[in-house]
């Protein structure tokens, strides 16, 4: 009889903690769909840094050489590697980055957007 009474008990338990575990799942695979959206990878040379910029050449879809401009880096990229140091030019590395355009507001009202490159993630090749 005991065991009939906690029964409900239970079920309410078990019901009650697979929803709190299953809703914050749900929104977390949100948020690295909308991340992963947001994101580029390119395999570049390391050219060395150009009016505060992080430059890279890499070959395109066509095979041709070009070369691209970062103005800024993650905090956890800049721990791993040092891009300062001259000892990185001419290192090959997998960078994964964002593209955003952000908008900026002159002094008289106008909004006008920039495009900002971060480099997110950086793997010695």
């Amino acid at each position: 009889m005991k065991t009939l009474k906690l029964v409900p008990l239970f079920l309410i338990a078990f019901l009650f903690c697979n929803f709190t575990i299953a809703t914050p799942e749900e929104n977390k695979n949100e948020i690295i769909e909308d991340t992963q959206s947001e994101t580029e990878t390119i395999t570049g040379v390391y050219q060395g840094m150009e009016d505060g910029d992080y430059v890279f050449s890499f070959k395109d879809e066509d095979g041709e050489e070009n070369m691209i401009y970062f103005d800024e880096i993650s905090s956890s990229a800049k721990q791993l590697f040092d891009l300062g140091k001259k000892g990185m030019i001419g290192q090959t590395f997998i960078v994964n980055y964002s593209n955003v355009d952000e908008e900026l507001e002159d002094a008289d009202g106008d909004i006008e957007y920039t495009n900002v490159k971060t480099i997110l993630i950086l793997k010695k090749v």
